[in-house]
Order: C-alpha cells, then sequence, then structure tokens
C-alpha cells in the first residue's frame, strides 16, 4: 500500500511521441502584393518541447521526476530537443535516435493570434528493433507511474502499448494513456485514458453536445477498455470522471483563456503525478482542472510549475479533495 503524499512527488516515465514546438512571432501591418495573405515581420522565435516532451517538462515543473521514452532525427533539431528537455529539469532514456528527421511543429502568431501551422515530420511506426528498444528500457526503469502519450507519429505501435500496459500491470503502476481515435485498439488494460471530446466523439461515433451524453459515453468507453477509469476533457465545460460505480463533472478553472495548445498535456503530467502519489481520482481530477486553467492563460506550449498551483485561488478545491480522502482510498501501488 502507498503511502499519500499531499505533495505529488514520483517519479513518472513517458512513452511517446516528441516533438519540437516552433514559433514564430511578429507583426502584420499590410497584405501581400503576391498573394492576400499578411507579410510578418519576425520579432523572435523559440523552440520548446512539445508532444510527449511537454508532458515531461510538465511533470518535471510540478516537481515530479520525469523520464521520457522516444526517438529523435538523428539531426541537428533532433540534438536541440534533447537540450530542450534536459533544460526542463526531464531526462531521455537512451537517448534513442533514428534516421527520420524530428517533427516540428511551426506556428506563426501575429499579434497574439496563430495565422498558420506548419508541420514538419515523416511518420513512420518504429521498426521491430526499436520497438524493443523502448520495451527494454520500460522493463528496467523504476518509474511509480507509465504513460502513453500518443501523438500517431509512430512511437506508441500496438506491441509498444500492449507491453507497457503488461510492465504496467507486471511492476503494480498505473498507466495513463493520452489515445489518438484511429489506435483505439492499442489501450485496453490500461489504468486510465485522458480523451478529449473530440476524441471521445471519434471513439463512440456520435457527437457529444450535453453533459448527459457526454458521461453516458465515457462511462461506456471505460467498460470497453476495461479501464479503471475514464476522464474526459471538456475544454471551458471542466471533464468528466468516470469510474465503475458512478460519474462525475468537474468544473473549469480557468478565468481567461489565451492559448489552449499543450493543455492536454497538462491534464495528463498532473492525472500521472497524482495518480503515482497515491492520490484519489477526484483529487486527481480537480487538480487537472486547476492545472489546465492555468496553462491556458499562457501563450504557447507551456507548463504549470507547483507553485502556481498551490498560489492558486483554485488551490482550496484539491485541498478538500485531498481532506476527503481516506486511507482505504490510497491507491494499492
Amino acid at each position: 500500500m502507498q503511502k499519500r503524499n499531499l505533495v505529488p512527488s514520483c517519479t513518472v516515465a513517458i512513452v511517446g511521441d516528441g516533438m519540437v514546438d516552433h514559433y514564430i512571432w511578429g507583426k502584420a501591418t499590410r497584405l501581400s502584393p503576391e498573394a492576400p495573405v499578411p507579410i510578418v515581420a519576425v520579432e523572435g522565435e523559440e523552440l520548446r518541447p512539445g508532444g510527449a516532451a511537454n508532458v515531461a517538462a510538465n511533470v518535471s515543473a510540478m516537481g515530479g521526476v520525469a523520464k521520457l521514452l522516444t526517438f529523435a532525427g538523428d539531426d541537428a533539431l533532433g540534438r536541440e530537443f534533447l537540450k530542450l528537455i534536459e533544460a526542463r529539469g526531464a531526462s531521455v532514456i537512451g537517448p534513442f535516435l533514428r534516421k527520420n528527421p524530428t517533427t516540428r511543429k511551426t506556428r506563426i502568431v501575429v499579434q497574439n493570434q496563430q495565422v498558420v501551422r506548419v508541420d514538419w515530420e515523416k511518420v513512420h511506426p518504429l521498426a521491430p528493433e526499436e520497438e524493443e528498444m523502448i520495451i527494454a528500457a520500460l522493463e528496467a526503469i523504476e518509474a511509480d507511474v507509465f504513460v502513453l502519450s500518443d501523438y500517431a507519429k509512430g512511437v506508441v505501435t500496438p506491441n509498444v502499448a500492449k507491453r507497457c500496459i503488461e510492465i504496467g500491470k507486471k511492476k503494480g503502476v498505473p498507466v495513463v494513456v493520452d489515445p489518438k481515435p484511429q489506435h483505439r485498439e492499442f489501450y485496453r488494460g490500461a489504468t486510465v485514458m485522458t480523451p478529449n471530446r473530440s476524441e471521445a466523439e471519434a471513439l463512440v461515433g456520435s457527437q457529444l453536445v450535453v453533459i448527459e451524453d457526454q458521461a453516458a459515453a465515457a462511462m461506456k468507453l471505460r467498460e470497453e477498455f476495461e479501464l479503471e477509469a475514464l476522464i474526459m476533457t471538456l475544454g471551458e465545460d471542466g471533464m468528466i470522471l468516470a469510474t465503475a460505480s458512478r460519474w462525475r463533472h468537474f468544473l473549469a478553472r480557468s478565468r481567461e483563456v489565451f492559448d489552449v495548445s499543450g493543455a492536454g498535456d497538462t491534464v495528463v503530467a498532473a492525472v500521472a503525478l497524482s495518480l503515482g502519489s497515491g492520490w484519489s481520482w477526484e483529487a486527481s481530477c480537480e487538480l487537472a482542472t486547476v492545472a489546465a486553467g492555468l496553462v491556458v492563460q499562457k501563450r504557447g506550449t507551456s507548463v504549470v510549475s507547483w507553485e502556481e498551483i498551490t498560489k492558486s485561488p483554485d488551490w482550496p478545491f484539491v485541498e478538500l479533495h485531498l481532506d476527503r480522502m481516506k486511507p482505504k482510498e490510497t491507491r494499492a501501488l
């Protein structure tokens, strides 16, 4: 039985698609004479960890130990990617390199408005020998919780997902999945999945407009995928937690939405940290809503620190659920 930690201090192993989020900031005051598009005068640019790497960066910012298992391209951007992760306090296992170029998402932002995104990527699933590198690392790693961060860029294959879930069960640690609907057969038997509303709609094959339909879908998906719980994120409408016995709606805690890029990664990081620290499902969801509410107030793919969370006016909602936790509710890991 794991002792409950009131500060989520644990080790999180993240398996998934790491990438680089490239931001170009500028101003536009006129249209191009060549086409009806704005001319952007560049004022600056920045590289940030994206995808699974953003999950790792958020885990580290919230006080956890983040270990990232991913592949980067054997190129200049791949080497920069590794530096970005280390600068955020996370570590990259391996590192594992491949011939594919490192995935980069370039966003051009004008007066705080994203005008275009350009994706630089070549998607190829891992080869069997590359899968074995990830699986062997999972077998050897010491962690309190696993995360599958699937961006459908090739790292999360059927074999990698299956073995991650199996190894998690063998080690007695939770497995948190941030899914892609086209990979729906990969995740059965994990501990919890965190689809957003559009991903959940794709998984059930229908629109989910009202809370009752969203809750019914969450309960159905939890049972279908043989999960302990399913957390459906709903943006400004908060999130739904579905367990075997009931569902519960958690309100969003954001007061101002500036940029939703990477907010799902922050939710995954918060859920993983809290579960790995022995928190209840309710406390984990409340922490995730507070963290997400803070990160969407920032520009671009960002992280939230534990200090920011505990100083938030919404922190008492997390404390309330922690106070309600009884010893029998502490997760047995």
